[in-house]
């Protein structure tokens, strides 16, 4: 039904382009070129008429791909039969509304089962959906960190939520890159609307219920999913309760990979944690501006509200990202731009068009952090995995000064898990046999230095755009996540402290971001 829905509406929209060509003139009618208008009409009219049928299957399915009927109530979630982990999926349509609300339920009933959670929300980006090569690549993602010994030791029910959206709505192969446009405005759309926080809080606060033993909620986006995720959460970052906690939204952790949007809502996001924070190099954090706030108004450096990690050879986001923005300018006339300031530069103002054409991974007066090189290392002792040991060796020691470890070659071997979409979560993966032991280290760079960390990354770690599941990225997700949540000398999780939101500094401060 929901298929048959969805080409209805794409061939509906094909129709209305015939109707746009005007009726045939007479013969003694104007003329294009050496062509009567009645032929030209008429060549045009077969022409849609031969590419009508062409862009009807060309269209993508709305969805839900994984509904829940009376016949398979549980259709929207999958595991192994050994139950190491368990898969999600909750869908949305364009204008951000749920396409089946029974999705929410049985994902909150798999999160209410768990005694101890380690959730990983994840939202996808341009050309996926909920039936596409991300499904697998996530699922091999949640599998793999179900099996590492540090995980099957404590015991964690691994659960991944798959939240989706139609990140393609044309199938083609060339006019497919056409919808950057609309697919762009679709997440912005299911971003700005409820629907999206509600489920992601709803899921949050579930994993973190009063009779849970252990429990962490990750947030994960990628492409127009970190557009959706980023515009998503950030007023909740700002936000504050009655009783002074900053930051009181129940996820744990948040992080964008390459993240396509424009950087304007982080520039404002992080003048904003600038106007309320500053760096104290001596309790490595983020203490508030107003006199006497710094006693109680503190964030963790190890714990900044949202990471935006941003491959340095992406060209997606650093060269086509700017293009697909700046021909929308052109075609929307838009000529005036604002002088905004630099977060964190005292005043000096540039157009927002730099925040605007590029994305915040690629804005050089945002990115607050590098992952440098190190050097080859050889692996620690004690490590039991067989699959990606870097991730055991990242997740299993702290980070006091932000290094961590890679274990493999970033060839793309991991994308031989995936047969045709399909994953088989029995499958047995060997090691690669060919291990390159790297040390590397997050380095802050000069810029804002705000609770908001975006971080360029070299393709030995994330290759390109869609290079966020190999394993070198994956073992850097499992370093941020040891940063983000230390551990005890006897092995046990620090509980994390809930920032109490700073008073409001001087207005001397508030001013530096008036625009000129």
């Amino acid at each position: 039904m929901a298929d048959h829905a969805s080409r209805h509406a794409c061939s509906r929209r094909a129709v209305l382009y015939a109707r746009l060509i005007p009726p045939a003139f007479s013969k003694s009618g104007p003329r294009i070129g050496f062509l009567p208008w009645r032929d030209c009409t008429w060549f045009f009219r077969v022409f849609l008429t031969l590419a009508i049928p062409v862009l009807i299957s060309a269209c993508a399915s709305y969805g839900p791909y994984h509904p829940n009927t009376s016949a398979e109530p549980l259709n929207s979630v999958r595991g192994p039969k050994d139950g190491r982990y368990k898969l999600a999926f909750i869908e949305f349509g364009d204008q951000g509304s749920a396409l089946d609300t029974s999705q929410r339920k049985v994902a909150l009933d798999v999160i209410h089962e768990a005694q101890r959670p380690l959730l990983f929300v994840y939202i996808h980006g341009w050309q996926n959906n909920a039936n596409s090569g991300d499904v697998c690549r996530f699922e091999h993602f949640i599998d793999t960190v179900s099996r590492f010994p540090e995980i099957t030791g404590r015991k964690l029910n691994v659960i991944g939520v798959y939240i989706a959206w139609r990140g393609v709505d044309i199938t083609l192969p060339i006019a497919k890159f056409l919808t950057f446009w609309s697919r762009k405005s679709a997440g912005a759309t299911i971003a700005a609307q409820n629907g999206c926080l509600a489920t992601i809080s709803e899921l949050a606060l579930a994993a973190r219920a009063p009779n849970k033993t252990y429990h962490h909620c990750v947030l994960l986006g990628h492409s127009f999913g970190g557009l959706v995720l980023e515009n998503t959460i950030s007023h909740s970052i700002l936000d504050a309760s009655s009783n002074g906690s900053r930051n009181t939204s129940p996820w744990d952790m948040a992080v964008a990979f390459n993240a396509a949007d424009s950087s304007i809502g982080s520039r404002q996001l992080m003048s904003e944690l600038d106007y309320l924070y500053k760096y104290d190099p001596i309790r490595h954090a983020y203490v508030g501006r107003a006199p006497g706030a710094e006693k109680g108004s503190v964030t963790a450096e190890n714990q900044p509200f949202l990471i935006i990690l941003q491959s340095e050879n992406d060209r997606a986001t650093g060269q086509f990202f700017p293009i697909g923005t700046e021909l929308f300018n052109i075609v929307n006339l838009r000529a005036h731009w604002d002088k905004v300031p630099v977060p964190g530069s005292n005043g000096q103002k540039v157009s927002e068009r730099e925040f605007y054409n590029h994305t915040p991974g690629n804005n050089k007066y945002l990115v607050n952090y590098h992952v440098v090189p190190r050097g080859e290392t050889s692996p620690p002792p004690g490590l039991r995995a067989n699959e990606n040991r870097a991730f055991e060796a990242n997740i299993k020691e702290n980070h006091p000064d932000y290094s961590f470890y890679t274990s493999e070659h970033n060839d793309g071997h991991e994308k031989h898990v995936c047969h045709n979409g399909d994953y088989n979560p029995d499958e047995f993966r060997p090691s690669t046999g060919h291990e390159i032991w790297r040390r590397w280290q997050f380095v802050y760079t000069g810029n804002a230095r705000v609770p908001c960390w975006i971080v360029r990354v070299p393709k030995e770690i994330i290759w390109g755009h869609g290079g966020l599941w190999s394993d070198n990225s994956v073992a850097m997700l499992a370093a941020l996540f040891r940063i983000h949540f230390p551990l005890t000398a006897e092995g046990v999780v620090i509980p994390q402290q809930r920032a109490v939101a700073p008073k409001s500094p001087d207005l001397r401060q508030l001013n530096q971001d008036k625009t000129r």
